[in-house]
């Protein structure tokens, strides 16, 4: 067993990561104890650490995103690096570099999830919410998010509300525009897209029972998983099948090959076309 010391103030971050490590490596060589309120006890502070732990690391992988570090050792991205090198998965991966990339415009988050106020679970709930949002919108969205953490509301809960952040906004802003949408009645299908800042593009709308069936019967055959390794979720695939629909994409190409039976069983007269 080894002894660890070291001046807190003093010492450089790579110091404390070493001593940080030592520290872990001990730990997890513990049995748990054998009270089970102890073990709770210890698991939640252990969590709030490693909270702290994950804002030192969004620090870290923002710097190295920032400047591209890695391609200088091989790796075509951040998430390349974070999948390779730390053995992350690829969503958890898309989940730190999505926190480290919108830690500069999200302070109250950074400072909270820094000093342990704020969960990690939270905080990169808050970040996936506001990152295709402009400027002030983000800021908006994350103190009206972070109100709602303070009423208590789940992650989860936090998280659906910020899939549709724009229009919590609206309503808390008393310019919600929803009514107006309401005002079309439910005969015609409607819908409305905006540009988004990284030149994607927000889509919303409404079907009716007639459109929808067309929605479905085009789109629900085209938004299966490709196979056992299709990563994506049903919107991603939902995504891809629209625009494969749009493209043209979708629909079978027929060609037609006129050849002698000769050719079919080895001889080396060329088919040919309808068109000669």
């Amino acid at each position: 067993m080894g002894s660890v010391e070291v001046d807190l103030a003093a010492a450089s971050t790579m110091e404390l990561v070493n001593a940080l490590a030592a520290i872990t490596h001990e730990l997890a060589a513990r049995n748990a104890p054998d009270s089970p309120a102890a073990c709770m006890d210890i698991a939640e502070t252990l969590a709030a650490a490693t909270d702290r732990q994950e804002a030192a690391l969004a620090a870290l992988i923002g710097r190295v995103d920032a400047a591209g570090e890695m391609r200088r050792w091989g790796l075509p991205s951040t998430q390349a690096w974070l999948r390779t090198r730390l053995g992350m998965r690829e969503t958890r991966a898309r989940e730190r570099i999505t926190l480290a990339r919108q830690r500069h415009r999200l302070p109250h988050v950074t400072a909270l999830l820094a000093t342990g106020e704020l969960s990690y679970g939270y905080a990169t709930t808050v970040a996936d919410a506001v990152a295709r949002l402009d400027d002030e919108d983000c800021a908006e969205a994350e103190t009206v998010l972070l109100d709602m953490v303070g009423q208590g509301f789940s992650a989860g809960k936090l998280a659906s509300f910020g899939r549709r952040i724009r229009d919590v906004i609206a309503e808390r802003d008393g310019t919600d525009t929803r009514y107006h949408e309401s005002r079309r009645g439910y005969e015609r299908s409607w819908i409305t897209s905006t540009r988004s800042l990284d030149g994607g593009r927000y889509i919303k709308g409404w079907l009716n029972a007639e459109d929808t069936a067309v929605w479905d019967g085009t789109l629900g055959p085209l938004a299966r998983p490709a196979g056992t390794d299709d990563r994506r979720d049903l919107p991603e695939r939902t995504a891809a099948a629209l625009t494969s629909v749009l493209a043209g994409g979708h629909r079978a190409t027929k060609v037609t090959v006129i050849c002698d039976l000769d050719t079919l069983t080895g001889a080396t007269t060329p088919g040919r076309l309808t068109d000669g």
